[in-house]
């Protein structure tokens, strides 16, 4: 497999995954990315907005408009930063947390799904090359 193949297939598959939870089946009427954002909010408890945006690939001024709308509708809560007021953190509340909870299911399910059909030996190459990635891109951002 060449490299243009890996670059077509995996932003494919990537959004394959995220049309499990389709703004038209949400809890808090939100779109995709609003979505995204709240879970990588739920799975980082406390995480920057700068950290945000780098593990998101979302450039900051996107990203601020779609806080600032988790904001109004109560979903997550920007804390700034005691020690320097330019940098600020973010926590789900209690209205992100269901909605945060009804899309993680979504999400599980369909992965379990789209694994269904490999072995355990698939699923661990599967997992140790997404791994192996995953340490990669974080060496070169």
């Amino acid at each position: 497999m060449n490299i243009g193949n890996l670059i077509d297939v995996i932003p494919f598959y990537m959004n394959r995954i995220c049309m499990t939870y389709a703004p038209h089946r949400n809890k808090g009427n939100l779109n995709q990315t609003q979505i995204k954002v709240l879970i990588a909010v739920g799975k980082n408890e406390g995480v920057s907005i700068i950290r945000l945006s780098e593990m998101l690939m979302i450039d900051s001024g996107a990203l601020s408009r779609i806080i600032k709308k988790l904001c109004e509708k109560k979903m997550i809560k920007r804390v700034i930063s005691e020690k320097d007021r330019r940098v600020s953190y973010l926590f789900i509340e209690n209205e992100g947390k269901a909605v945060f909870e009804e899309n993680i299911n979504k999400i599980h399910k369909h992965i379990e799904k789209l694994f269904s059909v490999f072995n355990d030996e698939e699923k661990k190459e599967i997992y140790g090359a997404l791994e192996i990635l995953n340490k990669y891109s974080e060496r070169i951002r």
